[in-house]
Protein backbone atom coordinates (compact mmCIF):
# COMPACT_ATOMS: atom_id res chain seq x y z
CA UNK A 1 0.00 0.00 0.00
CA UNK A 2 1.72 3.17 -1.21
CA UNK A 3 -1.01 5.62 -0.31
CA UNK A 4 -4.14 5.24 1.77
CA UNK A 5 -7.03 6.32 -0.45
CA UNK A 6 -9.54 8.25 1.67
CA UNK A 7 -13.23 8.84 1.10
CA UNK A 8 -14.56 11.85 3.03
CA UNK A 9 -18.17 11.96 4.21
CA UNK A 10 -19.42 15.44 5.15
CA UNK A 11 -17.35 18.16 3.45
CA UNK A 12 -18.17 20.98 5.89
CA UNK A 13 -15.75 23.02 7.99
CA UNK A 14 -14.15 20.07 9.79
CA UNK A 15 -14.25 18.07 6.56
CA UNK A 16 -12.14 20.78 4.92
CA UNK A 17 -9.68 20.54 7.83
CA UNK A 18 -9.33 16.80 7.22
CA UNK A 19 -8.97 17.31 3.48
CA UNK A 20 -6.09 19.73 4.05
CA UNK A 21 -4.42 17.31 6.49
CA UNK A 22 -4.82 14.41 4.03
CA UNK A 23 -3.20 16.48 1.27
CA UNK A 24 -0.33 17.42 3.59
CA UNK A 25 0.83 13.81 3.94
CA UNK A 26 2.56 11.70 1.30
CA UNK A 27 0.90 8.59 2.75
CA UNK A 28 -2.69 9.71 2.12
CA UNK A 29 -4.75 10.94 -0.82
CA UNK A 30 -8.30 12.29 -0.91
CA UNK A 31 -9.97 9.95 -3.39
CA UNK A 32 -13.70 10.69 -3.00
CA UNK A 33 -16.17 13.01 -1.28
CA UNK A 34 -19.78 12.29 -0.29
CA UNK A 35 -22.50 14.79 0.59
CA UNK A 36 -22.23 18.54 1.02
CA UNK A 37 -22.94 21.54 -1.16
CA UNK A 38 -21.01 22.34 -4.36
CA UNK A 39 -19.17 25.07 -2.46
CA UNK A 40 -18.19 22.70 0.36
CA UNK A 41 -17.04 20.05 -2.09
CA UNK A 42 -14.95 22.60 -4.00
CA UNK A 43 -13.27 23.74 -0.78
CA UNK A 44 -12.38 20.15 0.11
CA UNK A 45 -11.04 18.96 -3.24
CA UNK A 46 -9.13 22.23 -3.88
CA UNK A 47 -9.18 21.85 -7.64
CA UNK A 48 -8.12 18.19 -7.69
CA UNK A 49 -10.01 15.68 -9.89
CA UNK A 50 -11.76 14.04 -6.93
CA UNK A 51 -15.11 12.35 -7.66
CA UNK A 52 -18.08 13.58 -5.62
CA UNK A 53 -21.04 11.42 -4.64
CA UNK A 54 -24.45 12.45 -3.38
CA UNK A 55 -24.56 9.86 -0.59
CA UNK A 56 -22.30 7.71 1.54
CA UNK A 57 -23.73 4.53 0.04
CA UNK A 58 -23.03 5.74 -3.47
CA UNK A 59 -19.43 6.54 -2.56
CA UNK A 60 -18.91 3.18 -0.89
CA UNK A 61 -20.28 1.41 -3.96
CA UNK A 62 -18.55 3.48 -6.61
CA UNK A 63 -15.26 4.86 -5.27
CA UNK A 64 -11.84 3.22 -5.17
CA UNK A 65 -11.07 3.90 -1.49
CA UNK A 66 -9.33 2.10 1.38
CA UNK A 67 -10.68 4.17 4.29
CA UNK A 68 -13.46 6.59 5.19
CA UNK A 69 -13.38 9.67 7.40
CA UNK A 70 -16.76 10.70 8.83
CA UNK A 71 -17.13 14.48 9.25
CA UNK A 72 -20.91 14.83 9.36
CA UNK A 73 -22.74 16.51 12.26
CA UNK A 74 -22.13 14.44 15.40
CA UNK A 75 -25.59 12.90 15.55
CA UNK A 76 -25.15 11.43 12.05
CA UNK A 77 -21.84 9.64 12.66
CA UNK A 78 -23.24 6.18 13.32
CA UNK A 79 -24.90 5.28 10.04
CA UNK A 80 -22.04 6.49 7.83
CA UNK A 81 -19.38 4.79 9.97
CA UNK A 82 -21.30 1.52 10.18
CA UNK A 83 -21.87 1.45 6.43
CA UNK A 84 -18.15 2.02 5.84
CA UNK A 85 -17.19 -0.82 8.19
CA UNK A 86 -19.66 -3.18 6.54
CA UNK A 87 -18.15 -2.30 3.16
CA UNK A 88 -14.72 -3.40 4.43
CA UNK A 89 -13.13 0.07 4.75
CA UNK A 90 -11.05 1.37 7.64
CA UNK A 91 -12.80 4.22 9.44
CA UNK A 92 -11.83 7.43 11.23
CA UNK A 93 -14.70 9.35 12.87
CA UNK A 94 -14.56 12.98 13.99
CA UNK A 95 -15.23 13.56 17.67
CA UNK A 96 -17.41 12.56 19.38
CA UNK A 97 -17.76 8.97 18.16
CA UNK A 98 -21.55 9.24 18.58
CA UNK A 99 -24.01 11.25 20.64
CA UNK A 100 -26.08 8.17 21.54
CA UNK A 101 -24.16 5.65 23.72
CA UNK A 102 -26.09 2.75 22.18
CA UNK A 103 -24.96 3.84 18.72
CA UNK A 104 -21.38 4.18 20.00
CA UNK A 105 -21.58 0.63 21.38
CA UNK A 106 -22.88 -0.56 18.01
CA UNK A 107 -19.82 0.90 16.28
CA UNK A 108 -17.45 -0.67 18.82
CA UNK A 109 -18.98 -4.09 18.22
CA UNK A 110 -18.83 -3.70 14.44
CA UNK A 111 -15.24 -2.42 14.51
CA UNK A 112 -13.91 -5.11 16.81
CA UNK A 113 -15.62 -7.85 14.82
CA UNK A 114 -14.25 -6.56 11.52
CA UNK A 115 -10.50 -6.51 12.26
CA UNK A 116 -10.40 -3.18 10.46
CA UNK A 117 -8.60 -0.11 11.82
CA UNK A 118 -11.27 2.13 13.37
CA UNK A 119 -10.55 5.25 15.40
CA UNK A 120 -12.10 8.47 16.66
CA UNK A 121 -10.40 11.84 16.27
CA UNK A 122 -8.77 12.98 19.49
CA UNK A 123 -5.70 14.75 18.20
CA UNK A 124 -4.88 16.39 21.52
CA UNK A 125 -3.63 13.03 22.84
CA UNK A 126 -0.88 13.19 20.22
CA UNK A 127 0.57 16.56 21.26
CA UNK A 128 4.08 16.12 22.75
CA UNK A 129 3.28 17.61 26.16
CA UNK A 130 0.33 15.28 26.67
CA UNK A 131 2.26 12.22 25.47
CA UNK A 132 5.08 13.05 27.88
CA UNK A 133 2.75 13.58 30.85
CA UNK A 134 0.92 10.33 30.08
CA UNK A 135 4.20 8.42 29.98
CA UNK A 136 5.36 9.94 33.28
CA UNK A 137 2.03 9.21 34.97
CA UNK A 138 1.99 5.60 33.77
CA UNK A 139 5.55 5.12 35.03
CA UNK A 140 4.63 6.52 38.46
CA UNK A 141 7.20 9.30 38.12
CA UNK A 142 4.67 12.05 38.89
CA UNK A 143 3.27 10.28 41.94
CA UNK A 144 -0.25 9.27 42.87
CA UNK A 145 -2.98 11.20 41.01
CA UNK A 146 -5.30 13.21 43.27
CA UNK A 147 -7.14 15.83 41.23
CA UNK A 148 -7.55 16.87 37.59
CA UNK A 149 -9.31 20.03 36.41
CA UNK A 150 -10.30 21.10 32.91
CA UNK A 151 -11.86 24.38 31.82
CA UNK A 152 -13.11 25.46 28.39
CA UNK A 153 -13.84 29.17 28.81
CA UNK A 154 -14.72 29.81 25.18
CA UNK A 155 -17.04 32.04 23.19
CA UNK A 156 -19.23 31.32 20.19
CA UNK A 157 -21.42 34.02 18.66
CA UNK A 158 -25.08 33.65 17.73
CA UNK A 159 -23.90 33.65 14.10
CA UNK A 160 -21.88 30.49 14.80
CA UNK A 161 -25.06 28.65 15.81
CA UNK A 162 -27.15 30.19 13.03
CA UNK A 163 -24.61 29.11 10.40
CA UNK A 164 -25.22 25.42 11.20
CA UNK A 165 -28.38 24.84 13.25
CA UNK A 166 -27.25 21.37 14.41
CA UNK A 167 -24.77 23.13 16.70
CA UNK A 168 -27.75 24.09 18.89
CA UNK A 169 -29.43 20.68 18.78
CA UNK A 170 -29.09 18.09 21.53
CA UNK A 171 -29.60 15.20 19.10
CA UNK A 172 -26.45 16.29 17.27
CA UNK A 173 -24.34 16.95 20.38
CA UNK A 174 -24.29 20.70 19.92
CA UNK A 175 -23.82 21.62 23.60
CA UNK A 176 -20.58 23.05 24.95
CA UNK A 177 -19.64 19.76 26.63
CA UNK A 178 -20.21 17.46 23.67
CA UNK A 179 -19.09 19.80 20.90
CA UNK A 180 -16.30 21.84 22.53
CA UNK A 181 -15.35 20.10 25.78
CA UNK A 182 -15.12 16.48 24.72
CA UNK A 183 -11.43 16.79 23.78
CA UNK A 184 -10.45 17.84 27.31
CA UNK A 185 -12.77 15.25 28.82
CA UNK A 186 -11.05 12.62 26.68
CA UNK A 187 -7.67 13.79 28.02
CA UNK A 188 -8.97 13.47 31.58
CA UNK A 189 -10.14 9.89 30.99
CA UNK A 190 -6.91 8.99 29.18
CA UNK A 191 -4.71 10.37 31.95
CA UNK A 192 -6.67 9.36 35.07
CA UNK A 193 -8.64 6.33 33.90
CA UNK A 194 -12.30 5.32 34.05
CA UNK A 195 -14.94 7.39 35.82
CA UNK A 196 -17.11 5.75 38.49
CA UNK A 197 -19.74 8.50 38.83
CA UNK A 198 -20.51 12.09 37.88
CA UNK A 199 -22.54 15.01 39.16
CA UNK A 200 -23.35 17.76 36.70
CA UNK A 201 -25.09 21.09 36.24
CA UNK A 202 -25.97 22.74 32.94
CA UNK A 203 -27.28 26.17 31.95
CA UNK A 204 -27.90 28.32 28.90
CA UNK A 205 -26.42 31.68 29.83
CA UNK A 206 -25.37 33.52 26.69
CA UNK A 207 -27.56 32.35 23.82
CA UNK A 208 -31.23 32.05 22.97
CA UNK A 209 -31.23 28.37 21.99
CA UNK A 210 -32.45 25.60 24.29
CA UNK A 211 -29.28 23.51 24.45
CA UNK A 212 -26.74 24.18 27.20
CA UNK A 213 -23.89 26.60 26.56
CA UNK A 214 -22.35 26.13 30.02
CA UNK A 215 -21.71 22.92 31.97
CA UNK A 216 -19.90 22.14 35.23
CA UNK A 217 -19.34 18.59 36.47
CA UNK A 218 -17.60 16.70 39.25
CA UNK A 219 -16.04 13.39 38.24
CA UNK A 220 -15.22 10.59 40.68
CA UNK A 221 -12.58 8.36 39.11
CA UNK A 222 -12.66 4.63 39.76
CA UNK A 223 -9.06 4.71 41.04
CA UNK A 224 -9.89 7.33 43.69
CA UNK A 225 -9.01 10.83 42.40
CA UNK A 226 -11.54 13.54 41.69
CA UNK A 227 -11.96 15.68 38.60
CA UNK A 228 -13.75 18.88 37.66
CA UNK A 229 -14.67 19.94 34.13
CA UNK A 230 -16.23 23.28 33.17
CA UNK A 231 -17.20 24.06 29.58
CA UNK A 232 -18.80 27.15 28.09
CA UNK A 233 -19.31 28.98 24.81
CA UNK A 234 -20.82 32.00 26.57
CA UNK A 235 -17.68 33.66 27.95
CA UNK A 236 -16.38 36.44 25.65
CA UNK A 237 -13.78 36.94 24.42
CA UNK A 238 -12.74 33.32 25.15
CA UNK A 239 -9.60 31.93 26.79
CA UNK A 240 -7.33 29.00 25.92
CA UNK A 241 -8.45 25.62 27.23
CA UNK A 242 -6.93 24.85 30.62
CA UNK A 243 -5.88 21.55 32.16
CA UNK A 244 -4.46 21.14 35.68
CA UNK A 245 -3.10 17.93 37.23
CA UNK A 246 -2.33 17.39 40.92
CA UNK A 247 -0.61 14.40 42.51
CA UNK A 248 0.97 13.68 45.87
CA UNK A 249 4.31 14.91 44.48
CA UNK A 250 3.41 18.09 42.63
CA UNK A 251 1.26 19.70 39.97
CA UNK A 252 1.27 21.16 36.49
CA UNK A 253 -0.95 23.45 34.44
CA UNK A 254 -1.43 23.66 30.70
CA UNK A 255 -2.99 26.53 28.73
CA UNK A 256 -4.08 24.90 25.49
CA UNK A 257 -0.79 23.46 24.15
CA UNK A 258 1.64 25.22 26.51
CA UNK A 259 2.82 24.03 29.92
CA UNK A 260 2.58 27.23 31.96
CA UNK A 261 3.37 25.71 35.36
CA UNK A 262 5.50 22.66 36.24
CA UNK A 263 6.00 21.83 39.92
CA UNK A 264 7.50 18.34 39.95
CA UNK A 265 10.94 18.52 41.62
CA UNK A 266 13.76 16.71 39.78
CA UNK A 267 11.58 15.96 36.73
CA UNK A 268 12.37 18.09 33.65
CA UNK A 269 9.45 19.96 32.15
CA UNK A 270 8.32 18.31 28.89
CA UNK A 271 8.40 20.19 25.63
CA UNK A 272 5.15 21.81 24.49
CA UNK A 273 3.50 21.69 21.09
CA UNK A 274 4.22 24.47 18.65
CA UNK A 275 1.65 23.99 15.89
CA UNK A 276 -2.02 23.89 16.95
CA UNK A 277 -3.83 27.16 17.57
CA UNK A 278 -6.46 27.81 20.21
CA UNK A 279 -10.14 27.74 19.24
CA UNK A 280 -11.14 29.95 22.18
CA UNK A 281 -13.19 32.29 19.99
CA UNK A 282 -12.68 30.90 16.47
CA UNK A 283 -13.16 27.21 15.68
CA UNK A 284 -11.08 27.54 12.51
CA UNK A 285 -8.03 28.71 14.46
CA UNK A 286 -6.98 25.18 15.44
CA UNK A 287 -4.99 24.71 12.24
CA UNK A 288 -4.27 21.26 10.81
CA UNK A 289 -1.16 20.08 12.68
CA UNK A 290 -3.17 18.00 15.14
CA UNK A 291 -5.14 16.35 12.34
CA UNK A 292 -1.93 15.63 10.43
CA UNK A 293 -0.63 13.82 13.53
CA UNK A 294 -3.91 11.91 13.81
CA UNK A 295 -3.75 10.82 10.17
CA UNK A 296 -0.10 9.83 10.45
CA UNK A 297 -0.94 7.59 13.41
CA UNK A 298 -3.98 6.18 11.60
CA UNK A 299 -1.96 5.25 8.50
CA UNK A 300 0.69 3.56 10.65
CA UNK A 301 -2.02 1.68 12.53
CA UNK A 302 -3.45 0.38 9.23
CA UNK A 303 -0.03 -0.71 8.01
CA UNK A 304 0.96 -2.30 11.33
CA UNK A 305 -2.47 -3.88 11.87
CA UNK A 306 -2.76 -2.31 15.33
CA UNK A 307 -5.26 -0.14 17.14
CA UNK A 308 -5.05 3.60 16.42
CA UNK A 309 -4.24 6.16 19.13
CA UNK A 310 -7.92 6.51 20.05
CA UNK A 311 -9.92 3.38 19.21
CA UNK A 312 -13.71 3.29 19.09
CA UNK A 313 -13.86 1.80 22.60
CA UNK A 314 -12.34 5.02 24.01
CA UNK A 315 -14.85 7.07 22.04
CA UNK A 316 -17.65 4.97 23.52
CA UNK A 317 -16.43 5.73 27.03
CA UNK A 318 -16.30 9.48 26.40
CA UNK A 319 -19.86 9.37 25.05
CA UNK A 320 -21.05 7.45 28.12
CA UNK A 321 -19.48 9.97 30.51
CA UNK A 322 -20.85 13.03 28.67
CA UNK A 323 -24.31 11.45 28.61
CA UNK A 324 -24.03 10.66 32.32
CA UNK A 325 -23.21 14.31 33.05
CA UNK A 326 -26.25 15.49 31.11
CA UNK A 327 -28.47 12.94 32.84
CA UNK A 328 -27.11 13.99 36.23
CA UNK A 329 -27.92 17.63 35.46
CA UNK A 330 -31.43 16.72 34.35
CA UNK A 331 -32.18 14.45 37.32
CA UNK A 332 -30.27 16.29 40.06
CA UNK A 333 -28.37 13.23 41.28
CA UNK A 334 -25.10 11.38 40.86
CA UNK A 335 -25.06 9.11 37.79
CA UNK A 336 -22.69 6.33 36.82
CA UNK A 337 -21.67 5.52 33.24
CA UNK A 338 -23.24 2.09 33.75
CA UNK A 339 -26.55 3.84 34.53
CA UNK A 340 -26.37 5.23 31.01
CA UNK A 341 -25.34 1.98 29.32
CA UNK A 342 -23.55 -0.96 30.96
CA UNK A 343 -20.12 -1.69 29.54
CA UNK A 344 -21.32 -5.24 28.88
CA UNK A 345 -23.37 -3.73 26.06
CA UNK A 346 -20.14 -3.80 24.05
CA UNK A 347 -20.23 -7.59 24.18
CA UNK A 348 -23.86 -7.96 23.08
CA UNK A 349 -24.31 -9.32 19.59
Amino acid sequence: MNQLRIGLVGPGAIGETHARAIRALDETVLAAVAGGTPEQIAACIDGAPVPAFATTDAMLAGADIDAVVVCTPSGAHHDAALAAIRSGRHVLVEKPLCVDPAEAASLVRAAESSQLTCGVVSQRRLEPQHLAIKKLLDAGSLGQPRLIEAAIHWYRSDAYYAEKPWRAEADHGGGSLFNQGVHNLDLMLWLFGPVASVQGKTATLGHVHAIEDTTAALLSFASGPLGVIVTSTALPPGRPAMLRLFTDRGSCELAHDRIVCWDFPDIPQPASATGPGSAANDPKAIGIEGHIAQWRDFVQAVRERRAPATPFRDGFEATRVVTAIYRSAAEGRAVTPNDVLPEMALDAR
